[in-house]
């Protein structure tokens, strides 16, 4: 009973299940992206190698190189599937041999996606949980911060796409909530080698993770109590860099030669880094407000970013300089990209990594007040316009994961027009492309499903399994506060009678 007390009462836990909980019920399919980093997932596993040439046909994301095909993403995603799907393989039918069934290929891609993707993204909201009570915000208020990060943004979809973005966003913020943690101790040579391994694994993940890791470092310089400390981050991070550097030598030829320098699509490698340059004013409205790929279109209470970060600034936390900097890169780099709108996709899809760091800045507003200024009628406005906002952008963001995150290039009002008409009349999970799109079934067949399908309901009906999970984690959640609340109260309480004895 008394662990069962402890795990109720753990409301960390329940805000990681019900995450995570949304994030493992869909299976979105194929596309170019995620097929061509399962492509060289399955090439390691059942290869040996990372040429994809067995494989190339069902994607379009792809690198050559003298005859051999390779994927043309950032490799950690996928070595982060390689267990995954190595399992799989020795647990699921139809796996073995030469064909692997298209039944068995669908179920690994699940698989993987759940361990490379929805499970690290889970665990990044409890890091944000951790960094946001280092910068004083109270418990209510980092659950509610946190919890609308991980649904009401973009966090949602590409928690369910075997994509990068997501992973390197819960990679980098862990990063900084060590840190934000540390600060005030300095941080130790452990925290400094786990930080430095997270960051260079982001690199890893997503090369342009780099910008983050400059602001980061930075941060880390600050707090240091001594300069020569540092080598620990660099050690940490020399693990994931030498790992990438051989990767590099072994398929490009070279330890800083990129897969994007062998893309099957020239405009990849264009820019200075990874397609950086001059901004396009009209890319920036296009990724910040349209309804074609506005962020703060689909999840407006991220602007609560603006006077929450002056707010921590005033507060005298170096961290809101961190948050923007970082959300000022990924703005950079989205707007001077050839294919800013990011191909099929759901929103500004390259600015997912930053997206947790405004929600950091956006907490800022949730600092104490005095009681006086708390009970204030403006206060409690604002707190009702947020939430509200918080409540529009999720079910924004539930409609577009459970029918399809990867809307057409073509398609100018995604919600509009695509998502919310076909969300209305139940055609959910509605890809068609495979995973294999090689050996898969003809194209008109739908590939994607969620695990209400599984069960044998249809239409918006699918969704009545997750709807009961989340009215029992959220059970879950208020109990746990209630609990932490009274612990913390009885804590304060005895700590007084004490005070008073002496």
């Amino acid at each position: 009973m008394q662990r069962l007390r402890r795990l109720l009462g753990r409301p960390e836990a329940a805000l990681f299940v019900l995450v995570l909980a949304g994030y493992a019920y869909f299976y979105q399919a194929g596309g170019w992206n995620q097929n061509s980093r399962f492509d060289l997932t399955r090439a390691l596993v059942e290869r040996g190698t990372a040429r994809i040439d067995k494989y190339h046909k069902n994607t379009g994301d792809k690198a050559r190189r003298e005859k051999h095909y390779y994927c043309d993403k950032a490799p950690g995603v996928s070595w982060l599937g390689v267990p995954a799907y190595a399992l799989a393989r020795g647990v699921i039918a139809g796996g073995g041999g030469e064909h692997p069934t298209p039944r068995f290929l669908a179920d690994a891609a699940y698989a993987v996606t759940v361990w490379s993707v929805a499970i690290p993204s889970a665990l990044s909201l409890l890091a944000m949980c951790m960094l946001l009570a280092a910068l004083g915000v109270g418990l209510r208020a980092r659950l509610a911060v946190a919890a609308a990060s991980g649904l009401a943004t973009l966090a949602f979809p590409y928690s369910t796409l075997l994509y990068g973005h997501q992973v390197c966003a819960a990679m980098t913020l862990a990063t900084f909530a060590i840190l934000v943690r540390a600060r005030d101790a300095g941080p130790s040579w452990r925290a400094l080698v786990a930080a430095g391994l997270l960051l260079g694994g982001a690199v890893a993940v997503e090369y342009p993770s780099a910008l983050a890791g400059l602001a980061i470092a930075g941060y880390a310089a600050s707090i240091a109590r001594r300069w020569r400390s540092l080598w620990w981050l660099v050690a940490g991070a020399a693990l994931p860099g030498i790992a990438l550097a051989l990767y590099h030598w072994l398929a490009f030829g070279g330890p800083l030669a990129l897969p994007y320098d062998f893309s099957t699509q020239p405009h990849r490698s264009m820019g200075f880094f990874m397609g950086l340059g001059v901004p396009d004013p009209g890319a920036l409205a296009g990724i910040l407000v349209t309804p074609y790929r506005g962020l703060f279109f689909s999840a407006p209470w991220l602007l609560f970013a603006l006077p929450g970060g002056v707010r921590l600034w005033r507060a005298r936390r170096p961290e809101a300089a961190v948050c923007v900097v970082i959300a000022l890169f990924y703005l950079w780099l989205n707007a001077s990209l050839v294919d800013w709108e990011g191909g099929w996709a759901l929103g500004p899809r390259y600015l997912v990594p930053c997206i947790p760091f405004l929600a950091v800045l956006a907490a800022g507003l949730a600092l104490p007040l005095s009681a006086e200024r708390a009970r204030s009628r403006v206060v409690r406005a604002g707190w009702a316009v947020a939430a509200a906002a918080a409540l529009y952008s999720a079910y924004l963001m539930l409609v577009g994961t459970a029918v399809k995150p990867e809307v057409p290039i073509g398609e100018k009002h995604p919600f509009g027009n695509y998502l919310l008409p076909r969300f209305r009349k139940g055609n959910l999970s509605a890809n068609t492309q495979s995973i294999d799109s090689v050996n898969a079934p003809p194209h008109s067949a739908v590939q994607a499903w969620n695990l209400g399908h599984r069960m044998g309901l249809d239409g918006r009906a699918t969704l009545i399994p997750l709807a009961v999970v989340w009215v029992a984690c959220g059970a879950w959640l208020l109990l746990a506060v209630r609990l932490r609340e009274q612990s913390g109260s009885a804590t304060l309480e005895g700590a007084v009678d004490q005070e008073k004895k002496a």
